[in-house]
């Protein structure tokens, strides 16, 4: 037998330490964006968008429709503010739709 000891944690605690392990960190932060990102565009421009994927503070977005493509371009600045400010971070620098 072990004679390890064990001490009692809270709940919260014991998940906060395994959510900030680096591949469950960045996991839990593309859902988080995705999530975001169906939020703020609506079903309209979700309905048109394939895939979104953070990579080292720029955010690429596959966009099926050229037109809705170039239209978002136009409001890049805007969407990269909102989408910070709703995850309360500074983690994206740039988006490429693609």
């Amino acid at each position: 037998m072990s004679n390890r000891k064990f001490e009692a944690q809270k709940l919260s605690e014991v998940l906060n330490e395994i959510s900030n392990q680096k591949p469950i960190a960045k996991g839990l932060k593309e859902l988080k964006i995705n999530e975001l990102w169906k939020q703020m565009m609506g079903k309209n421009i979700t309905a048109y968008t394939d895939r979104v994927k953070l990579e080292k503070s720029v955010l690429y977005v596959k966009i099926k429709s050229p037109t809705l493509k170039e239209e978002l371009r136009f409001g890049e600045t805007k969407i990269i503010k909102l989408l910070n400010q709703k995850m309360k971070s500074e983690d994206i620098k740039q988006i490429v739709f693609h």
